[in-house]
């Protein structure tokens, strides 16, 4: 191999150890942004002032209905 091949492979190999170390950082970025948005810190909690519904359906661990109250014409409060 003659002097401008050897440069040439030299000159290449140093761009792709560059573009290497570009893609670990980008790579550990998008890996610290991925465990960013796994936290939850949001409340489970949610506050309001006024709820208003027709018909509140209360459910069991299991998805199954413990409990339902609904209001009848009058207004009045029918449940459990």
């Amino acid at each position: 191999m003659n002097d401008v091949s050897l440069g040439q492979i030299h000159t290449r190999l140093e761009r792709v150890e560059r573009q290497n170390r570009v893609l670990i950082v980008l790579l550990c970025g998008a890996v610290g942004i991925a465990a960013l948005g796994a936290m939850d810190p949001l409340p489970k909690v949610i506050s309001v002032d006024e709820i208003r519904t027709h018909r509140i359906t209360l459910l069991d661990p299991h998805g199954g209905i413990a409990a339902a109250w609904y209001s009848d014409e009058n207004g009045g409060l029918i449940g459990p």
